[in-house]
């Protein structure tokens, strides 16, 4: 999530599809190992979890997020 958050930061709001071109290759695989391959609907669970929490992450419309104002 720290690394989705610094995605964010740089390029704006994102749909989570557009997000997971841009994480690194070490964490694709991390993911793979522990048998939950990333795709489009893994950080958008996550993430949903986190708006609806008020913490890290807020909706932005047409499927996208950004980052919470602090």
């Amino acid at each position: 999530m720290r690394e989705i958050a610094e995605i964010l930061a740089e390029r704006g709001a994102l749909t989570p599809a557009e997000i997971l071109p841009e994480l690194r290759g070490v964490t694709i695989r991390g993911a793979a190992l522990h048998k939950e391959p990333l795709t489009p609907g893994t950080p958008k669970k996550k993430m949903d979890v986190r708006v609806g929490f008020g913490r890290y992450f807020e909706a932005q419309g047409d499927g996208r997020y950004g980052q919470r104002s602090r």
